[in-house]
């Protein structure tokens, strides 16, 4: 699976590339952002396209990522809320075990003949 992940992430990015080199004059024209509230307005500098998708695509990454750790931090919680449980019941097993042994004697099985 990680040798599939290698060849993937690699072929990802190579038609990244290839894309940036067919698309070079168009991804070199600058743009300007505008944020235009009721009160004022705010415009960025003059900005790159490239850098500016460059810029979401990290964005988005680190957001992910993010994402991820909660999801991970969430997941070792549950594991551990888990294992304590486990160990609740088993010293209750191991309780009611010991309990039942001490109070019931421990007899033989009586043989019943069978009657025909």
């Amino acid at each position: 699976m990680r040798f599939f992940k290698v060849i993937f992430s690699s072929l990802l990015g190579i038609l990244g590339i290839i894309f940036i080199i067919q698309n070079k004059p168009v991804l070199e024209r600058t743009l300007q952002l505008k944020l235009d509230l009721y009160f004022r307005s705010f415009y960025s500098a003059s900005i790159p396209l490239w850098i500016l998708i460059l810029f979401t695509f990290f964005l988005g990454v680190f957001t992910a990522s993010l994402y991820g750790l909660y999801e991970l931090f969430k997941q070792r919680s549950t594991i551990r809320t888990l294992k304590h449980n486990l160990e609740i019941v088993g010293q209750e097993l191991k309780r009611a075990s010991a309990a039942a042994a001490a109070d019931i004697p421990v007899r033989e099985p009586e043989i019943i003949p069978r009657s025909e």
